[in-house]
Order: structure tokens, then C-alpha cells, then sequence
């Protein structure tokens, strides 16, 4: 039916080509004009949402599947689940009775109590944090995360049902979201003696020759385990089993999995390893990520060491696409000296594909030789409320114009779309407003979301000929639009 749908499309623009109708030229140029008076003087952001609402928009490539479900459907999956929601606390818990005096409530119970049902809210997001939280932004955003942990995958089928849904709903084609991780914890498989010798070994090793020593040997052990085959065997299956119904003529979603690098460097390494197992594995394991507060204490002590870690995988995997957040920094945040090298570490140790958030440019130790490897090696993406929110930076304070006049590929994403409560659109009118790009540079963006996905080659060109098609289309109804506004 869709393919019949773009048939039909491809045959309406050759007979309005026909019948005398307006030229592509013309459409183009009518829509161009229109964004670029909605953009004169003030900012008209009502239109632009309905401009931006309107167009096609490829791929959202910077996609967290735990923090873009919203509060309120976790909150109904808790009930689903028969557990309750404590409410002093406004976390999960498996039990409903209490020995603290804090009542454990069902969901009915939490909306009957409207004020508490808010509070929870702001909680599990951004939602009137103003009101609600006197924790630091960041601390606030990251901690959302561990509020509905116990709960975001124990639904996840009907989970990526709902995000497939509101992205075509917002006209877009591709998701690729980073989903989750294989189950494997080094407790599991080395005792506390063997644990602390590793971590030791790992965090001394100053050269990448001594990293990969204490690799290949960690590697092996691993290997000649059962259980870290059926671990990642199983991860896949579940994912792939989640997966069936996603995909259809006009549109595909596709996962990354990823460590998290707050952790003790063996369960780190244990993370990447296993995640790249994965995604060698599955078609519909993509990429393979790194996340969690890059100015944690840990992360920034084991930051080289991470990327050294990526280094070794990505000779032994070389067919595993890698997108890291790097560079998700901004000063005071951490010591100055903790902005000089991310981003260059995660292109030039890890081999970064992409690269989430990239805010610290400006202070990398050589800025511009770096931005001539992102160029040629990497695309930025750009996530405008969660890098205001989380680090402040927005407006003329983030880099966006750096990459933008030197022709770094970017793609806008939206990162945390139920954590930030916003849609792709929203990140569209940001951009729109605080920056002022033409239109052809906003359609050069949507582009790119699907030529630097990590889509095979043939999905990536079926899916851009879909974006031609639906662009023209697009671009015929905004001109008619536009002769319409008085």
C-alpha cells in the first residue's frame, strides 16, 4: 500500500508537470520565500511549527529510546506491571505495602492526588523542574533516567510502536535509536581479586600497545565463556523480537547499543565488547555508542582509556559503525583542560563515525585542524534543548555557526524527546530561530540524516528517493500556502 502511495505521488508531479502547473523551480523558490519571511524581524514560531511540523524531516540519528517514551506511558506500564509508585520517593517499587508510612499507589491512585501526579512528572523529566527541583540541571536530567529504569524495557515492543507511530505522524522516515544493552556484568564472571587486578592493569596502561595487551588477554577469557555467547545471543533475539512490525516501505528503525562509562573499566570494556558482538550479528544493530554523564569522575579519569578500548574493537570489527558522545561539555562544568581533547580522541583514537553533541569545539586544543577531520570523517549531531538544558549552551554560545560556515555534516536530532518533552520539529524551530539557516541548508540537514545513518547503502538510496519525492510534494503544497497568507 505505501509503495502504491508513492507510485501514485510520482504520477501526480508528472501531471501537474503536464498540465502547466508550477515548475519544482518555482515550488522551491515560493517555499524558500515563505520560510525566510516567517524568519524577518521576530521570528514568526507559529508558522515555523507548522512549516517544520509540515516537512519532511529523513532521520532522527541522535535517539535515546529510554529517555524519548514519556513519563506518563511509563507511569501506565507500571500499573500494567502491578507494581506501584512510592510516594515520598516517586520511585518504583515492586510491593504495595509499606513499613516507612509512605504510601505505595497505583496509577489511579497517583492521579487522583493531581498535585502528586505532577510532582512525579517533574521528576521522571524536565517538566516544571523550575517548580519542582533544587538540584542542578544536569544532575537533574540524568537523574530522570533512574526513575523509570526499573520499568523502560519491560514493555519494549509496544514501546518503539509508539515512538514509529509519533515520528510518521511528524513525517519522519528513520529512526535510529539507541536502544539498549547486551546483559553482562563482570561480577558475573571474574572473582573481586581477578576484578581489581584488571581494573588496575587497565587504568595504568599508558599506550595503546599495553591497552591491547590486557585486551587480547580479557578477550580470550571471555571467549572460551558460554554464558557471554548466550548473553549476547540472547540480547539480539530480544531486540530483533521487538523489532517485528517496525519496518515498512517508508520507513525503517535501526538500533544502537552501547556502555556505559560511568562504570569500572572492565564492565566497560565487557560492554563494548558484547555490544560489538551484537551489532556484527543483527542487521538491526547498527552502531555502537558510549553514554552517561561525560563530566562524572569516572568517565573523565577513564575518558582515553574508552577510547583506546574503541581503538582495539575497531580493528577487530571493522565493519561495526561507532557514534559516541564527545565533546558534551561546556566550561566550569569540569577543569579547562577536560575541553582540549574529547572530540579529537573520539575521531582520531575511537574512529568516530558521529559525533553527539560536540559543544566544546571551541576549546579542543587545535579547533580547526579538528573541524577539517570532521569534514572529511565525521557528521555532528546537534541536540538544541538538551545541550541548553544540561550545559547552558545555546544561542551565539553553541558552535553550530563553527560547523555550519566550515561545512561539518550535521543532522538535528532531539536526543531525549520524553525527558525534554520535544519532538524533532521543535528542534527544527530552534534552529530556525537562534540561527537563521536558508532553506536549502535545512533541507541539506535532512539529507544528511539519511546519507550519515548507518542504513545499509540501498536503504539509505531508497529512502532519499522517497525524500525527493515527498520534498516536492512539500514544496507544491507550502507555495499554495503561501499564495493563500494575506
Amino acid at each position: 500500500m505505501e509503495i502504491l502511495k508513492i507510485i501514485i505521488a510520482f504520477s501526480l508531479i508528472a501531471a501537474t508537470s503536464v498540465m502547466g502547473g508550477e515548475s519544482r523551480e518555482e515550488n522551491f523558490s515560493a517555499t524558500s520565500e515563505l520560510y525566510e519571511k516567517m524568519l524577518s524581524g521576530e521570528p514568526d514560531l507559529a508558522k515555523l511549527t507548522l512549516f517544520f511540523r509540515s516537512m519532511p524531516k529523513g532521520g532522527d540519528l541522535h535517539h535515546h529510546y529510554d529517555g524519548s517514551i514519556y513519563a506518563e506511558t511509563y507511569l501506565e506500564w507500571v500499573e500494567k506491571k502491578g507494581w506501584y509508585i512510592d510516594e515520598c520517593t516517586l520511585r518504583i517499587v515492586k510491593e504495595r505495602n509499606s513499613s516507612d508510612g509512605c504510601r505505595h499507589l497505583n496509577h489511579s491512585e497517583l492521579l487522583g492526588d493531581y498535585a502528586l501526579y505532577r510532582k512525579a512528572l517533574a521528576h521522571w523529566s524536565i517538566l516544571d523542574y523550575a517548580t519542582f527541583s533544587n538540584i542542578p540541571r544536569d544532575s537533574h536530567f540524568f537523574n530522570t533516567f533512574g526513575y523509570f529504569a526499573p520499568i523502560y524495557d519491560a514493555y519494549m515492543a509496544e514501546g518503539l510502536q509508539i515512538i514509529k507511530k509519533r515520528a510518521r505522524r511528524e513525517n519522519i522516515s528513520y529512526i535510529e535509536s539507541i536502544l539498549a544493552r547486551p546483559g553482562v556484568w563482570y561480577t558475573e564472571y571474574f572473582d573481586a581479586k581477578r576484578i581489581e587486578e584488571l581494573n588496575a592493569a587497565l587504568r595504568g596502561a599508558g599506550s595503546q600497545e599495553k591497552v591491547d595487551a590486557i585486551l587480547d588477554t580479557i578477550t580470550a577469557e571471555l571467549s572460551r565463556d558460554e554464558r557471554f555467547e548466550k548473553s549476547v545471543a540472547s540480547f539480539v533475539a530480544k531486540v530483533e523480537k521487538a523489532h517485528e512490525g517496525i519496518d515498512e516501505s517508508d520507513f525503517l528503525m535501526r538500533y544502537q547499543t552501547f556502555a556505559v562509562r560511568v562504570f569500572p573499566p572492565l564492565q566497560v570494556y565487557m560492554e563494548l565488547l558484547s555490544s560489538h558482538e551484537a551489532a556484527e550479528r543483527s542487521p538491526f544493530i547498527v552502531g555502537v555508542n558510549i553514554v552517561a554523564p561525560e563530566n562524572n569522575p569516572t568517565a573523565l579519569r577513564d575518558y582515553r582509556l574508552h577510547m583506546r578500548m574503541y581503538n582495539y574493537l575497531l580493528r577487530h570489527y571493522p565493519k561495526v559503525h561507532r557514534a559516541l558522545h564527545a565533546g558534551e561539555l561546556a566550561l566550569g562544568t569540569v577543569r579547562p583542560e577536560e575541553l582540549t581533547f574529547h572530540m579529537e580522541d573520539a575521531v582520531d583514537i575511537a574512529g568516530a563515525h558521529r559525533i553527539g553533541h560536540g559543544v566544546d569545539l571551541p576549546y579542543e586544543l587545535d579547533a580547526t585542524r579538528l573541524l577539517g577531520k570532521l569534514k572529511q570523517r565525521s557528521a555532528i549531531e546537534i541536540n538544541f534543548t538538551s545541550n541548553d538544558f544540561i550545559l547552558g549552551v545555546k544561542g551565539n554560545t553553541h558552535p553550530y555557526t563553527i560547523y555550519a560556515d566550515y561545512g561539518v555534516p550535521l543532522v538535528i536530532s532531539t536526543d531525549d524527546s520524553g525527558v525534554s518533552r520535544n519532538d524533532l520539529t521543535s528542534q527544527y524551530v530552534l534552529l530556525a530561530k537562534d540561527y537563521k539557516p536558508d532553506y536549502k541548508h535545512i533541507k541539506e540537514y535532512v539529507y544528511n540524516s539519511i546519507r550519515y545513518s548507518f542504513l545499509e547503502s540501498r536503504e539509505k538510496e531508497r529512502l532519499i528517493k522517497q525524500l525527493d519525492v515527498k520534498f516536492e510534494l512539500f514544496e507544491k503544497h507550502m507555495a499554495k500556502f503561501s499564495a493563500a497568507l494575506r
